[in-house]
């Protein structure tokens, strides 16, 4: 594909665009704000490496045979037409390479790349072939053209899992989140058809692409753009091939990645008229939070003792949830030293936290409880997601000691690992029952990522040209006088 020839754009569209990709740059310091896993961004360094580039002002992602006209997408399809659905080729083999942090650039190869990575890795959690019906689960690159004209699009959904490759403390592998959300789709799935034997579920490639990761060798982390861009081609593939309900599970907590998921599912939704949606970080947030701890004793049939719970809400990522989860699915790949393992988090960057305590009771004392609340709650989110990236990169407030997980390891269990799958796979259900009975509209399946701005996908391009447009009043106010 040709790349775009900035020499022929108009100074003031070239302003906006450096301006756009100057501002992203920034706001990878402010990813953390409302989520429930503290995940980080990009170090000082590699923030101004990349301010360094200009901006490429233009969206490729757009050229690609994914993406779909403004004509096409008011179209009715049948669930497949003379084409073929995208992914549904041959994985190639590729010799596996050495993995540092790698960090995907916003290009168009990068985005085909992230595609076609996911059918490679696809299967190592994945159900066991069934035979093709009604009250089926199938896998879509193994399905004919009439296997998918005979599918019933008021009675099929599709499912895929789009989640992180990233670091997971030294006990756990970097596809924690990945195994996890295929385990997830997976399971809602056949539980899914068990209970609604005329239904269909199609399960799609999973896409093994996520943004907000931790900044260290071994995460694959993609721009927050490029994870909403994927998804929301995806979705409009799916809705063009005349697929009606789809869903997508995810266990990556970074806060932005749960919005451009859940702000691509909306788009596709509204857009296309279908159930586009993800249910799985409002699921996880009750677990991780605490406020699903009845379900769980539930399901263990047993009380959880004070330690227990009090190491479950002392944070996730690598801790004591996903911990137990993978003795319960996947013991073989914990690392048995977990047992020695001290509960652990990331350093706050304390300048942050105390400007964020000081406006929030300034804040209080005016009366605005609530907004003191939320400010003070962002300002520490904050301070944990730059305190973080510092401590990936320099060691920062640890002695030069790097955080790779947050949480207390040590008191998993397999029991708690069954109760934390059983109840999350319990959560997604819920809302898949209630989406496709009519009783929940797919714009109303909400999280915690799905409201708060600074996270948003478009964020950076909003701002961006807000700055380009005052800064084009300027220019122009200061050449007319």
């Amino acid at each position: 594909m040709q790349k775009a020839d900035l020499t022929r754009q108009p100074r003031a569209r070239r302003f906006v665009d450096q301006a756009e990709a100057a501002l992203t740059c920034a706001l990878e310091f402010s990813g953390h704000v409302v989520g429930f896993e503290t995940d980080v961004v990009q170090t000082p360094a590699a923030l101004f490496q990349k301010a360094a580039h200009p901006a490429l002002g233009v969206d490729r992602f757009e050229q690609l045979d994914l993406a779909v006209s403004a004509a096409e997408q008011c179209r009715t399809y049948p669930l497949v037409d003379d084409g073929r659905l995208p992914l549904e080729r041959e994985p190639e083999s590729v010799a596996p390479e050495a993995v540092g942090g790698v960090e995907v650039g916003d290009h168009d190869s990068d985005v085909m790349n992230s595609l076609e990575h996911g059918a490679l890795l696809y299967r190592s959690m994945a159900l066991p072939e069934q035979s093709f019906g009604p009250g089926r689960v199938r896998d879509a690159e193994t399905l004919s053209q009439p296997d998918l004209q005979a599918l019933d699009p008021d009675r099929t959904v599709a499912f895929c899992a789009v989640s992180a490759l990233e670091v997971h403390g030294p006990h756990l592998p970097i596809g924690s989140d990945y195994h996890q959300a295929i385990w997830m789709a997976d399971e809602t799935a056949r539980r899914f058809t068990e209970q609604h034997p005329d239904w269909t579920a199609v399960r799609f490639p999973p896409l093994p692409i996520g943004t907000d990761e931790l900044p260290l060798a071994g995460s694959i982390n993609t721009p927050p753009r490029v994870v909403y861009r994927v998804v929301r081609a995806f979705g409009e593939q799916l809705a063009r091939a005349g697929f009606r309900y789809v869903l997508l599970t995810n266990a990556h907590g970074g806060p932005r990645h749960a919005a451009a998921l859940e702000a691509a599912c909306r788009v596709v939704s509204r857009r296309s008229g279908i159930s586009m949606f993800t249910p799985s970080i409002r699921a996880l947030y009750l677990l991780t939070r605490g406020l699903a701890f009845d379900r769980v004793e539930a399901s263990i049939g047993r009380d959880l003792s004070e330690a227990e719970r009090a190491g479950l809400v002392s944070g996730e990522h690598a801790g004591a949830w996903e911990t137990s989860w993978y003795l319960a699915k996947r013991p073989e790949l914990v690392a048995p030293e977990f047992k020695s393992l001290p509960a652990d988090e990331p350093p706050e960057f304390r300048p942050i936290a105390r400007v964020g305590s000081w406006i929030a009771a300034g804040l209080a004392r005016l009366g605005r409880v609530e907004a003191a609340a939320q400010l003070r709650m962002v300002a520490q989110s904050l301070a944990g997601a730059v305190g973080w990236a510092l401590n990936s990169r320099f060691g920062y407030a640890r002695g030069g000691r790097r955080v790779s997980y947050h949480g207390a390891p040590a008191i998993a269990s397999p029991e708690i690992g069954e109760a934390y799958a059983e109840v999350s796979v319990e959560l997604c259900l819920e809302d898949l029952e209630a989406v496709t009975s009519g009783r929940l509209d797919a714009l109303d399946v909400r999280s915690i990522a799905s409201d708060p701005l600074l996270i948003q996908p478009h964020f950076p391009r909003v701002v961006a040209g807000v700055l380009g447009g005052v800064a084009l009043l300027v220019a122009l106010a200061l050449w007319a006088f």
